[in-house]
């Protein structure tokens, strides 16, 4: 019986792991105004590119309010209020080119098309398969995360700044208890899952998704160790 492959869209998911890398790299290495400009360009572009249009565009504005907060608003401060803006504008700019990236890789490719990749690179099972969980965890508890807010919503104990204030030690409870209990109960469905579908047998294995490195993938893993090579070294 054929069996339709499935396209992966523009991207292959191994270049948008490069993206996530260098962002990671490098953000910790330490960077000097070209080179956040030129990384969270990298990291806009692919958000485009994986037509992700509103947030490519929150991300280059909150990077822009941050930096010209940074660069006008802090040295017409003096004391405390000073060092509380310098602080918060560094910190967003710190961890949104890795927010960005984070968010390519977890949210515009599916769990599938990393597995196709993964298999395709020759990895083991014992890589492939945590690799998959976790990239499959991530959205996951973020949906559990919801579901629990809008259940306590409705009972009148939403996550709310008045609610925190309030009672923090209830919200926390409230908050964390069901969550942390759910997503035990998800991994264990997701190594039944894995279990189900034969990924600890040591066949060669198919894919209804299709992937491929095309020249747009090579120029954008290029592109990714020349930033991270630049950051490093420079």
């Amino acid at each position: 019986m054929n069996r339709e492959k499935i396209s992966s869209g523009l991207l292959d998911p191994r270049s948008k792991l490069a993206v996530f890398i260098a962002a990671c790299l490098s953000a910790f290495s330490g960077l000097t105004h070209p080179q956040e400009f030129v990384l969270l360009a990298l990291c806009v572009g692919i958000t485009l590119l994986c037509q992700k249009w509103k947030r490519a565009f929150y991300t280059g504005l909150i990077f822009a309010v941050m930096f010209f907060c940074d660069l006008f608003l802090a040295p017409r401060l003096s004391g405390i209020l000073q060092n509380i803006i310098m602080l918060a504008c560094h910190f967003c700019r710190f961890i949104l080119p890795m927010f960005a990236a984070f968010y390519i890789v977890t949210q515009t490719s599916r769990i599938g098309e990393y597995i196709s990749a993964f298999t395709q690179m020759h990895l083991p099972n014992e890589v492939i398969i945590p690799l998959a969980v976790m990239l499959r965890f991530v959205p996951t508890i973020q949906e559990e995360w919801q579901m629990v807010n809008q259940a306590l919503r409705l009972r009148g104990m939403a996550l709310t700044w008045k609610n925190v204030l309030r009672r923090p030690m209830q919200m926390m409870e409230y908050m964390l208890v069901p969550f942390l209990l759910q997503c035990s109960v998800i991994v264990d469905e997701m190594s039944a899952a894995v279990m189900a579908r034969g990924f600890d047998k040591n066949m060669p294995r198919t894919s209804y998704a299709e992937v491929q490195m095309k020249a747009l993938d090579w120029c954008i893993i290029a592109v990714s160790a020349g930033l991270l090579f630049w950051n490093l070294c420079f």
